[in-house]
């Protein structure tokens, strides 16, 4: 979650006030953003209007980091690694 995290800075906000903003908690927020959740349809939708962008542009490297990761997982699979 990439995009996110640096459309959050380049607006000065912390994960905490963006978090509150959004009406969610900090600790689910920081999941959002490290990609280990994700957003609803309701939170994707506010967080691209608290950041002033797209749904999809929001969570645009998301996908390519999820991809990314389940090649991962499948090339430790295929070899044995997990």
């Amino acid at each position: 979650m990439l995009e996110i995290k640096l459309l959050r800075l380049s607006e000065g906000k912390t994960q905490l006030s963006l978090s509150i903003e959004a009406g969610i908690s900090q600790g689910r927020y920081s999941h959002l953003e490290r990609g280990l959740l994700r957003p609803t349809s309701d939170e994707r939708a506010r967080l691209a209007k608290i950041l002033k962008t797209s749904v999809s542009s929001l969570f645009r490297s998301a996908v390519r980091h999820s991809s990314k990761a389940e090649e991962s997982i499948q090339t430790n699979d295929s070899i044995g690694l997990s």
